[in-house]
């Protein structure tokens, strides 16, 4: 299934429900088929607005929720190897975008190749040699060439904003005297809230994004550099490094990333011990396949 027709099919899954919802109001209220016909074209029109939001704002709205700047100096190290790669691949130039964080990882955003932009935190910079941040970043630029970012970039942030609405409902029930952050009540809203949102968040992803994606991503990354032993490298540097540690990452981004940064770890709510939502977000395969499936390459070339 194409990119353009899994889009087709997120917008009939989000418009459906407010067509039917704006109908069946208008029904109730009115009770007349002209101001029925009426209601419809104006939920289409507010369907069409919010369609067309997505598909031009998106990635803006993803590189601010990652507080992301952009590399100005074009001679810089990290830009010449996006350069290069990017004209290798027979791609535009993406801008190049750095964030502050923890975490090592890399994504790429954006609707198309020519408004595309790669993302890399800081900690992937440290973490990496020179030839494991190119074969990275030949991955992200496969996303790129292959089209993957329009459709990863909008499932991104519509399932991020409904993951957000948990930690919405935490902090509005401690500003309106439900207890501190510590107490019970805030955490059971939060996880009664989760447990509404996230599996309708989780099946969007499910559906939109194949994992089969990181295998074209690794492959072509190989292909564009001729070098299994950097990738495979790479991978199990960040494997071993986002394994030791915790960090706070929308559920309903782990898709955009380079390697799944969470944990399918538990958590504590009055003393119950009850398992994360993480594993309903589940879009890279295990690492080890990805790395058995490099060297298979190898042998084949």
């Amino acid at each position: 299934m194409t990119n353009r027709v899994k889009l087709l099919l997120l917008l009939i899954m989000l418009a459906l429900p407010m067509v039917m919802a704006g109908l069946l109001i208008g029904w109730m209220v009115v009770g007349m088929v002209k101001e029925l016909i009426l209601i419809a074209a104006l939920v289409f029109a507010v369907i069409l607005v919010l369609a067309c939001g997505f598909y031009f704002l998106s990635d803006n709205l993803l590189l601010r929720w990652y507080h992301a700047k952009e590399m100005q100096a074009k001679n810089s190290p990290l830009h010449e190897i996006v350069h290069r790669l990017a004209t290798k691949v027979g791609i535009p130039v993406p801008k190049v975008f750095i964030v502050e964080s923890a975490m090592p990882n890399a994504f790429a955003t954006g609707r198309n190749a020519e408004h595309a932009s790669i993302v890399v935190t800081n900690a992937l910079l440290d973490l990496l040699d020179n030839d494991e941040l190119e074969a990275v970043l030949a991955h992200e630029l496969a996303h790129v060439k292959y089209g993957d970012t329009l459709i990863g970039t909008i499932v991104a942030v519509l399932s991020g904003a409904l993951t957000a609405l948990a930690t919405f409902a935490f902090w509005c029930s401690i500003f309106t005297g439900f207890g501190q952050e510590d107490d019970p009540a805030p955490n059971l809203i939060k996880f009664f809230v989760t447990a509404l949102v996230a599996p309708v968040a989780a099946l969007i992803i499910q559906l939109m994004v194949s994992q089969s994606r990181e295998y074209g991503a690794d492959e072509q990354s190989l292909r564009t550099l001729g070098k299994t032993d950097t990738l495979i490298s790479a991978l199990e540097k960040l494997e071993l490094k986002l394994n030791s540690d915790t960090y706070e990452v929308n559920p309903s981004h782990v898709h955009l990333f380079f390697m799944n940064p969470l944990h399918d770890d538990e958590f504590t709510v009055m003393d119950f011990r009850l398992p994360t939502y993480h594993l309903l977000f589940r879009s890279h395969p295990p690492t080890h396949n990805r790395v058995n499936a490099l060297r298979a390459l190898q042998t084949e070339q």
